[in-house]
């Protein structure tokens, strides 16, 4: 049932209410109320009858009448919020070693500098479109319906932009996300270079990606949690942060974070011709795999990678690591798996069946490896392993105990080998000089503590996890909305 809540509050970015830090003796009369509100706020958001911050004010009013009652608010809550504007203007400070002529930079000891100018009635447009605009595509139709795509209804504009000091004309902007940017002041953006010019490139950068964090106030967790992956030699986006203007007013601080095309697989894999998948809430269920979303013009349309995945899975416990290992990487995928853990990917794949890549890796008898996406509900809460048994790979792989024990070996290696306590906390240090660079927030050091005290506490909890054990998943796949009928989350 609590993961019911947390998918939904994840949805529609009540961050701030999020479940890991509310009491859990709640009664179920009460937490049924909670979920029908949050099903009929999610829907209204997505149809655009209600603003998220109009949806977040309902919402805490129903649910503070627990939390305010039973436990007060925490400290970590404040980390979770509607995204607001309280950008400051920036100007290009290039470090040595950045030159911004030959594309925008990823070094993490750079913050990029994003002047946006465009029609103010178009930025207006995109910033109030929706996926979902009730003409056929109701979210809260569309989200039982696991067999129907995900409708993708955001619009390109022309603009024109500076980074870094570097201009570029008739460039194309749109919206990105899910329906965490919907109705957002600050919505999270897709730059494409050469959408109306030929061939036009800012050095070597064609697409551009900005994800306004989904609320989270530290600004900066997605990249600690691609730097641990990128520290566990494992395929990541590069990432760093941005501070953007739009017509001349500061938008604050976003995640300037790589894009999953062609140019990051040949990066990565060495070979970008294999199929790229991008799931948003969906599984390795052959009626679902419509709404998989394919990501290259080399990528199999017919969903035949995804559906050998499907097919496999549904053999017995006895038969399926043979038959599974000639279609996924699953030595690969169990890094993966034990990485979600260690930053608790509360929106990954393995929890919450969001927000991930696979790419049939040709250099890898085209079997499929996991790319992690939208790692903004990282860095944050304590979860048991049960949080991540909701996707059907770990719940069938958690089932055999084989694998089970190598997946724990794993997260403790990672934890042994990869996880860097100092590293962390100064990059914690960098990133949140730049975000005050970027955005006005008088709580923001308290609330950068928080963080530094999770990282510094995460050790301590995954041993705890470890000790108790992998458990064995569910029988049956859950529906693709995660609702179960018994037992909880975490």
């Amino acid at each position: 049932m609590k993961h019911i809540l947390l998918t939904i509050l994840i949805l529609i970015l009540v961050a701030l209410l999020t479940l890991p830090h509310a009491t859990y003796a709640q009664d179920k009369t009460t937490e049924i109320d909670l979920e029908a509100l949050g099903t009929k706020l999610k829907a209204a958001i997505a149809s655009g009858e209600m603003t998220e911050e109009a949806a977040s004010a309902e919402y805490e009013k129903a649910a503070g009448k627990i939390k305010g009652a039973k436990t007060g608010k925490s400290k970590e809550d404040r980390n979770w919020k509607t995204p607001v504007i309280n950008g400051l203007p920036c100007s290009p400070n290039i470090p040595e070693g950045v030159d911004p002529t030959e594309g925008v930079s990823f070094d993490t000891d750079h913050m990029v500098c994003i002047k946006v100018t465009m029609d103010p009635h178009d930025f207006e447009s995109l910033s109030k479109e929706t996926r979902f605009d009730g003409a056929g595509n109701s979210f809260e139709e569309i989200w039982s319906e696991c067999s129907q795509p995900w409708p993708s209804t955001y619009n390109w504009y022309r603009a024109d932009i500076e980074i870094d000091g570097v201009s570029l004309l008739d460039i194309g902007i749109r919206k990105k996300g899910f329906v965490g940017s919907q109705y957002s002041p600050v919505p999270a953006l897709k730059i494409k270079t050469d959408k109306y010019v030929k061939n036009q490139l800012l050095g070597d950068t064609e697409r551009i990606t900005l994800n306004n964090n989904g609320g989270v106030i530290p600004r900066m967790v997605a990249c600690l949690a691609y730097e641990v992956f990128a520290a566990a030699g494992y395929p990541a986006p590069r990432c760093n942060m941005a501070s953007v203007m739009v017509n001349g007013q500061p938008k604050g601080p976003y995640v300037h974070v790589e894009a999953i095309k062609k140019r990051f697989l040949r990066r990565t894999f060495g070979d970008n011709t294999g199929s790229l998948y991008e799931g948003t809430h969906t599984d390795f269920v052959e009626a679902w795999l419509p709404r998989w979303e394919c990501k290259t013009s080399d990528t199999d349309t017919s969903y035949a990678p995804l559906l050998g995945v499907a097919q496999a899975l549904q053999k017995p416990d006895d038969e399926l690591v043979d038959v599974l290992s000639s279609v996924l990487n699953i030595d690969r995928y169990i890094t993966f798996w034990a990485l979600e853990v260690l930053v608790n990917h509360l929106d990954g794949y393995s929890s919450d069946r969001n927000n991930f890549y696979v790419y049939f890796d040709p250099t890898d008898a085209d079997r499929a490896v996991f790319i992690p996406w939208g790692a903004d509900k990282t860095f944050i809460a304590d979860s048991s392993f049960d949080g991540y048994l909701t996707a059907d790979l770990p719940r069938r792989l958690s089932r055999i105990p084989a694998i089970a024990t190598r997946m724990e070996n794993e997260l403790e290696r990672l934890l042994d080998t990869v996880w860097d306590e100092a590293a962390l906390l100064r990059s914690i240090d960098r990133y949140s000089v730049q975000v005050k660079s970027a955005e006005q927030d008088d709580d923001y050091d308290t609330e950068v503590e928080v963080l530094r005290a999770w990282v510094r506490n995460r050790p301590d909890h995954i041993r705890e996890m470890l000790r108790v054990k992998l458990p064995a998943g569910g029988e049956k796949s859950l529906p693709c909305t995660n609702e179960s009928v018994s037992g909880t989350r975490f």
